[in-house]
């Protein structure tokens, strides 16, 4: 009996150290801090890609004609408002083509005046001819004002000015780049690898989870846009989706990393 009591003994001591003791695994565990909810993995009901914020209008504004620029009216971080001038060339001969279409016009004017009603002695075929003279210049006039307004350039919606790419006295090309413009005030957001797998689950009208990983935020959005042809990035084939914000967020810029939830139930 002594041997069998001194046996057990230790066994017990054994299971009521174990009892007593932490699990390696527990004393290990320690509270974290809880951080915004981020995109899961995709799944049937909801589609996952990385995204970044986009001007929801930009414009790479140049010259239909070559000439050396005369005047810049507007410098990067300008805000602009839709029709204002932001640029001009210096174009002496169309400058010179305008002031004589002008006089041209006016002088068909006078002629016209003149034969009406004044000259009922003449036939009536140098009236139609008068009115005909008339006419040519005042086409003349029209071409000679859109030749000549070629010089200038004009914000095509309200803006910021993002870069100028030219200074006075450079001679700008047909069809260069010469002042670049986005509307900073109306962002969306843009996915950059949603693939041609789960392209085909999304829609326009879709509501869209988003995390702006910059400013550790969550907010909502719609799909409005799917491109309707791919692109190859790293490889892979992808279709740009574009989401419009419910609300616009202060401290979004250009260029923003996010991650989109796009809920296709």
């Amino acid at each position: 009996m002594k041997k069998t009591f001194w046996m057990i003994a230790p066994a017990l001591v054994l299971i009521l150290a174990a009892c007593g003791s932490p699990s390696p695994s527990a004393a290990t565990l320690t509270p974290t801090e809880s951080a915004a909810p981020q995109p899961s993995a995709s799944s049937p009901d909801v589609v996952v890609a990385s995204a970044e914020a986009q001007p929801a209008h930009e414009a790479q504004v140049s010259f239909a004609i070559s000439a050396p620029v005369k005047e810049i009216l507007v410098k990067e971080g300008d805000t602009v408002k839709a029709g204002q001038i932001l640029m001009t060339l210096y174009v002496p001969d169309l400058e010179g083509q305008l002031a004589q279409a002008v006089l041209a016009e006016k002088a068909g004017e006078l002629e016209h005046t003149y034969w009406i009603p004044h000259r009922f002695d003449r036939p009536p075929e140098r009236e139609w001819q008068a009115q005909a003279e008339w006419d040519q210049k005042k086409t003349a006039l029209e071409i000679a004002k859109a030749s000549f307004a070629q010089n200038t350039i004009y914000a095509p919606f309200n803006a910021i000015v993002i870069d100028v790419n030219v200074q006075v006295g450079e001679f700008a090309q047909t069809g260069k780049v010469v002042i670049t413009l986005a509307d900073t005030a109306h962002m969306q957001i843009i996915t950059t690898d949603l693939s041609e797998r789960d392209v085909t689950r999304v829609q326009i009208g879709q509501s869209v989870n988003i995390y702006i990983e910059a400013l550790d935020k969550n907010v909502t959005g719609k799909v409005i846009r799917i491109a309707p042809k791919s692109e190859t990035v790293g490889g892979d084939v992808v279709y740009p989706a574009t989401i419009k914000l419910d609300e616009q967020v202060d401290g979004l810029f250009w260029g923003m990393s996010a991650e989109v939830e796009i809920n296709t139930k």
